[in-house]
């Protein structure tokens, strides 16, 4: 059973409030401000904990840092990776079907969609 503490209830709310997985780095940045003698060692365990816990879900793409998410009722959905400031997003679209094919010599367990582009922040800079 996990125990509830202000510390982390603090975390959920910045990952509430950030809307968008965040990596450990950010989470601890955003946290402070509303804990602000939070130490990123504890981020880092209460990490684990939720994760354990089946709070928060790891979003991992090559070439960049593990992020983290609430586990809500959304399920599974794409992501964009900003080019620009190189944040991840949640997208507001439903995930494509993927038809996985028939392999001898694997078993497909999932898949994860992954969008690339700028975010408004970003592409307002562009033009």
């Amino acid at each position: 059973m996990i125990r509830n503490t202000k510390q982390r209830d603090v975390l959920r709310k910045v990952m509430r409030e950030a809307d968008r997985p965040l990596s450990p780095a950010e989470i601890h940045q955003l946290a402070l401000i509303h804990y602000p003698k939070m130490g990123l060692r504890t981020v880092y365990r209460h990490i684990k904990d939720m994760i354990e816990n089946s709070q928060l879900a790891g979003i991992d793409y090559p070439g960049q840092p593990v992020r983290y998410e609430l586990v809500d009722d959304r399920g599974s959905r794409p992501h964009l990776i900003c080019r620009g400031c190189e944040r991840v997003f949640d997208l507001p679209i439903e995930e494509p079907e993927v038809e996985y094919p028939k392999l001898d010599d694997f078993v497909i367990e999932g898949h994860e969609v992954v969008y690339f582009g700028f975010c408004r922040e970003c592409s307002d800079h562009q033009s």
